[in-house]
């Protein structure tokens, strides 16, 4: 917008200047038209390396990097255990393949081993 303003003051100052548009009689007799003008010129050109600079300034980017780092706190040592931890405990099932124990519970059908009875 400030460039838009800049432009368009320029251009005005540059129409009083010139005397390109007649102005009307009680117009040109209450304002001068040669100071306004050079008033115009330099407000529009100030305006325009003003929104200049800030268009510039809008177009640099700022990047954050954020960085972690393990704090032991006041007890100090790190985590207890392995890291990653392993996989969950099995419970009383086999991994699947292996033969189901004896003495695993009846009715139950998991694993690929499973050594039951057909209902």
């Amino acid at each position: 917008m400030t460039i838009g303003l800049g432009i368009i003051l320029l251009v005005l100052g540059l129409v009083l200047l010139t005397n390109a548009v007649d102005l009307p009689d009680e117009v040109a007799n209450a304002i001068a038209s040669e100071p306004l003008g050079w008033i115009f010129v330099v407000t529009g050109g100030l305006a325009i390396v003003i929104g200049v600079l800030l268009s510039v300034n809008r177009s640099q980017h700022t990047t954050a990097v954020e960085h972690r780092q393990y704090d032991p706190g006041p007890y100090g040592g790190g985590p207890q255990g392995p890291y990653p931890p392993g996989p969950p405990p099995q419970g009383h099932y086999p991994p699947a393949g292996q033969p189901m124990p004896d003495n695993a519970p009846q009715g139950q059908h998991f694993g690929a081993g499973y050594r039951g009875r057909r209902a």
